[in-house]
């Protein structure tokens, strides 16, 4: 292989199965679609919002991304979900080219890498998801490639520096450096770096060049979105919170368990283990070891965490796992792929477990996969077998095929199942339609902004805020998130709720069930409550929920 053309192609595949099986997911997805959004409905692309406030907790690259892909190829949500991913198809382009940069000419070594990152299980969950992590693994690919180029001497590398932590902080904040000045600092190393002095001198200016490309933006928008704005883009995404990162419950070994998890199924080749032996010695896998490791110990001293902030590490993990497995030779061993077939047997047979066992009937996994398709997970593996032997690259080939069609097959397999729960399109298309005010009682995320093309919804927190919005908007409708059922009489109202899921409730129902729903259950102001117009069940990870859209009679 001589390009990573077989990895790029596993890459974009991987991102269209996302695309075309899933909807935007709420809130994270529908409220970076609806900042961009209404981005473009202001005409202000300085100052972000969200649902008509202003919205300083992420910087804009990502949203100007978006707005660029509407302008080019037309306002869609298949569109704005398709800038994160092709970053991360982007992000597996610049692996080999990180690979051949560290390993000039062992293109098999560069071609295994990509591969390698591609199909990595973190790498295949989160990369199509639209957010800002692969975003900012591309900007810090491409400022680690411009060290690379300086620390050879090249002076454009420290413009690329410069310019790649730059867009790095547009993308997800001050966070970039926690996975570049690591390898920055290390210097000679892992990076071909004659002098220490003057190396770090070069490190200084490119952060100073990078905060001179961030600072283009926040300066202007802080000046513009008014002193409250200011005040949190300047200082509470920055110091607060990294000083307040510690009040987030997560055990200090949280990246012991999520790592190894995150890079099946590479962790099961036996050449990984026996190529790490002596690996150190080679100076492009102290590159990846210094990358990889000094993010994984920042990010775990931080109580702050979640599996996907270390997603910019990925790369490395790659590059690394590519050595190893490049170092035992031109032939691996006839068994090396046995384990992956074995781990593959079992993860697939993982919905035959659950549809079949009693033990699992109340836990909302029994049904998400059939056992058709469980089957098929399951077919996955034997075709392996005919590749358990030979050069690396072609087993890598293999095995990164198989993980990508393994996971292609499952995010499908999920589509009128898992997925179709957190789709929230028919609700916003019924809200817009009515052409009433909006209410959301409780905590509210711009779920319904961009999906309903609507342009304020009113966040109501207690039945005071519902009192006083109803004064202003008596014709109002509100949403109500509704318990789980909890005994028989909730369980029979819900059911006859579930009989108008997605769709209008008919009129001569609507005060039937708000009468029923005021005898069962507490709401909001349910002495003026008069009518059930809507009904949705709504996921919430695996547990299921049901959402009413209700309207209320005038005040006496």
């Amino acid at each position: 292989m001589k390009s990573p053309a077989v990895a790029i192609v596993l890459s974009a595949l991987l991102c269209c199965a996302a695309i075309l099986s899933r909807p935007l997911l709420p809130p994270d997805e529908t409220r970076y679609v609806t900042v961009a959004w209404e981005s473009l409905q202001r005409g202000d692309f300085l100052v972000s919002h969200l649902n008509g406030a202003t919205y300083a907790h992420k910087p804009p690259l990502l949203f100007w991304l978006i707005n660029l892909a509407w302008a080019v190829f037309g306002q869609g949500d298949d569109v704005a979900r398709s800038v994160a991913p092709l970053a991360g198809v982007v992000s597996v382009w610049l692996t080999w080219r990180l690979s051949l940069r560290l390993w000039p000419g062992q293109l098999e070594r560069a071609g295994m890498a990509s591969l390698i990152h591609a199909s990595c299980m973190l790498w295949m969950f989160f990369s199509p998801v639209t957010m800002f992590d692969t975003l900012l693994t591309v900007c810090v690919q491409g400022a680690l490639l411009g060290a690379l180029r300086a620390a050879g001497g090249a002076r454009r590398g420290l413009f690329q520096m410069a310019v790649g932590m730059g867009l790095g902080i547009l993308s997800k904040g001050p966070v970039l450096l926690v996975f570049v000045l690591p390898v920055l600092l290390a210097g000679p190393i892992c990076l071909p770096v004659q002098k220490r002095g003057p190396w770090l001198l070069r490190v200084a200016l490119s952060v100073l060049g990078a905060a001179v490309v961030a600072l283009a933006w926040a300066v202007p928008s802080a000046f513009s979105g008014g002193k409250e704005y200011a005040s949190e883009l300047l200082f509470g995404q920055t110091a607060g919170r990294m000083m307040n990162s510690f009040a987030h419950q997560q055990p200090f070994w949280f990246y012991l368990a999520v790592l190894p998890l995150s890079l099946v199924p590479w962790l099961l080749f036996g050449a990984v283990w026996r190529g790490m032996r002596g690996i150190l010695s080679d100076r492009g896998a102290r590159f990846a070891a210094v990358w990889l490791g000094g993010a994984f110990l920042i990010l775990s001293a931080v109580s702050g965490k979640q599996p996907y902030y270390i997603l910019p590490a990925i790369p490395a993990a790659a590059l690394l796992l590519a050595a190893a497995i490049d170092r035992q030779g031109n032939l691996l061993q006839g068994l090396e792929i046995v384990p992956v077939c074995i781990g593959t047997v079992l993860l697939g047979a993982v919905p035959l477990v659950v549809n079949a066992l009693p033990i699992f009937a109340g836990s909302g996994l029994p049904g998400l996969v059939s056992t058709t398709e469980s089957l098929l997970l399951m077919a996955v593996a034997p075709g392996l077998l005919f590749r358990r032997r030979g050069r690396p690259l072609g087993v890598v080939t293999a095995t990164a095929t198989s993980a990508v069609i393994f996971q292609v097959i499952l995010v499908s397999a999920l589509s009128d199942t898992l997925w179709s729960g957190f789709d929230l399109r028919p609700m916003a298309a019924f809200a817009r339609e009515t052409g009433r005010p909006t209410g959301w009682f409780g905590g509210y995320h711009g779920q319904l902004n961009y999906l309903g093309r609507i342009r304020s919804v009113a966040e109501l927190m207690d039945e005071r805020d519902v009192a006083a919005w109803l004064q202003e908007h008596a014709a109002g409708q509100l949403i109500v998130r509704l318990k789980r059922a909890e005994n028989e009489l909730e369980y029979g109202l819900y059911g006859r709720l579930q009989v108008h899921d997605r769709r209008a409730v008919p009129a001569d129902q609507q005060a039937i069930l708000a009468t029923e729903l005021k005898s069962v259950l507490d709401l909001p102001l349910e002495s003026r409550l008069s009518r059930v117009v809507y009904a949705q069940w709504v996921r919430s990870g695996l547990r299921v929920q049901p959402y009413v859209i209700v309207e209320f009679a005038p005040e006496r």
